[in-house]
């Protein structure tokens, strides 16, 4: 929708300056209304009916209902997940395709609800992730039988809640994630569905970003650090190479970005024993050198945003120099006496950078006038 309002307003601009004529704007008209949009309201209202379909058969099993005996309650259930399934079928030969993949996700929603079940009737104990990493299977297991883009979303998020409860009851790093999340990732790839990938990134940075905290010493937010400017890095020197196949080295980009941002984030304000011990403290100098080292990533990630056109990095890059400031004046005041000087010379150097990017801009435009 965004898209074709904009692509709208451009046309009028173009026709008015006589680039496009008003055959060709009626053809791109055309073209756009022709393009199916993949979302719609109906498939965004089933999303959410299927949703809300999940957590009502979850607070049933939930409720524990004694009137009703064990096998009635679990007959019911599997009635209902294979009539989910039942109706995915026929809604997708009738060419329903988003309310085929709401019942689908529907159906996922009954599946972890029978797992829950089944526990709570016959005591089971155990490890409670395991019924969530059972639960994911589940619903990668539907992403790859109907090409349902809806389950896959739910395996994302079912193998970060699973990630995320092994870590917490083991205290350690849980590396079983990244081989799970990989599968996942490529049926991401498979379906050629984006936001897809987005998922498969994001769920990758909220298993990394705390990975210092269960890794060497358990201050190791280094090592996040690392990692997340090496993939950005990536994404600079490599980016022909990435976007041949699939226009991704501005995301991957800004994911790196983000997560390096984090790591640095962490080291200085979340976890400052770093690599010193548990009863360490960072000093200043450290501080400083951290603060330097941060500042200069992200202005350099905002002049490559620049470069590139990436608006997703750019914004990012702003946001987290503002909290990086911010941060930096909370963490230092009436301790470093020269706090005002430190902002100051900030100032002076950001300042310098904005009439270096503003020349450049300019002697770009003048180039391309000129041809």
């Amino acid at each position: 929708m965004w898209y074709r309002h904009r692509i709208e307003r451009d046309l009028q601009r173009w026709q008015s300056s006589g680039w496009v004529t008003e055959a060709g704007a009626a053809a791109i008209r055309n073209d756009l209304a022709a393009r199916k949009s993949p979302f719609s309201a109906a498939s965004v209202f089933a999303i959410l009916g299927a949703v809300l379909f999940g957590f009502a058969v979850m607070s049933f099993v939930a409720a524990n209902w004694n009137a009703m005996p064990k096998i009635a309650r679990l007959l019911l259930l599997l009635a209902t997940l294979w009539a989910c399934y039942g109706a995915a079928a026929v809604l997708i030969q009738r060419q329903l395709q988003a309310f085929a993949h709401a019942a689908v996700l529907a159906g996922v929603a009954v599946y972890g609800a029978s797992i829950m079940l089944i526990a709570q009737m016959y005591h089971m104990e155990g490890n409670p992730p395991d019924a969530v990493l059972m639960w994911a299977l589940g619903a990668f297991l539907a992403t790859l039988l109907v090409r349902s883009n809806p389950a896959l979303a739910a395996t994302f998020v079912l193998l970060v809640v699973w990630t995320w409860w092994e870590r917490a009851l083991s205290e350690a790093a849980h590396w079983a994630f990244p081989v799970a999340w990989a599968a996942a990732a490529a049926a991401a790839a498979w379906l050629r569905w984006r936001p897809g990938l987005h998922l498969a990134a994001l769920s990758l940075v909220a298993w990394l970003v705390p990975l210092g905290f269960f890794i060497l010493d358990h201050h190791a937010h280094w090592v996040v650090a690392v990692v997340g400017a090496t993939a950005a890095g990536a994404a600079v020197l490599a980016a022909p190479a990435i976007d041949r196949r699939m226009p991704a080295s501005a995301a991957l980009f800004s994911y790196g970005l983000a997560v390096a941002f984090a790591g640095l984030f962490i080291l200085q304000f979340v976890d400052d024993a770093i690599m010193f011990g548990r009863q360490a403290r960072m000093s200043t100098g450290m501080l400083i050198v951290l603060a330097i080292l941060t500042l200069a990533l992200l202005l350099g990630a905002m002049l490559w945003a620049l470069a590139s056109n990436n608006r997703a990095a750019l914004w990012l890059a702003y946001a987290a120099f503002a909290l990086e400031i911010f941060m930096l004046y909370v963490k230092t005041f009436g301790t470093l006496l020269n706090t005002s000087l430190f902002f100051l010379i900030a100032a002076l150097i950001v300042s310098g950078l904005a009439w270096a990017a503003y020349a450049l801009h300019q002697r770009k435009s003048n180039t391309g006038a000129e041809t």
